[in-house]
């Protein structure tokens, strides 16, 4: 399964994905434009929300963010997004995809495009954890 890593930390992928989820749910609550609709709730936070287009799924360790196929796109796409603190990097978290051997490349940009939008929409930068230029190594 082919991974990207990125340098947003996942508590801010769960600020901006749980801000779309309650966006998506109010949408098709308010407009029943979406076919079915699942909204599954623990406490105050949103656990699911499917929608016959988007299903966002929040776990206790990793967030996942699929979008179905549609008449004009063959292919689903989604990724599920975990933290992860890399040895070799400031990367803070991994984004798991799958897509065709053939489609890697563009399904990374996808979801690389889609994550870049919905963070700069709300504002949010990447908190990359060190430079590697600043780190000292010992012998």
């Amino acid at each position: 399964m082919p991974t990207i890593r990125s340098e947003f930390n996942i508590e801010q992928f769960e600020e901006v994905l749980r801000k779309l989820a309650h966006e998506i749910a109010l949408d098709a609550v308010k407009n029943l434009n979406q076919g079915d609709v699942r909204i599954q709730i623990y406490g105050p936070r949103f656990s699911i929300v499917e929608t016959g287009k988007v299903q966002i799924r929040f776990y206790a360790n990793h967030i996942s963010y699929y979008e179905q196929p549609t008449r004009n796109r063959a292919y689903g796409w989604g990724f599920d997004v975990e933290d992860k603190l890399y040895l070799t990097s400031s990367h803070s978290t991994k984004i798991s995809f799958y897509a065709p051997e053939s489609r890697e490349k563009e399904f990374s940009e996808k979801i690389t495009v889609f994550i870049d939008k919905i963070m700069a929409e709300a504002s949010i930068k990447p908190v990359p954890r060190f430079k590697l230029a600043d780190v000292k190594v010992t012998s």
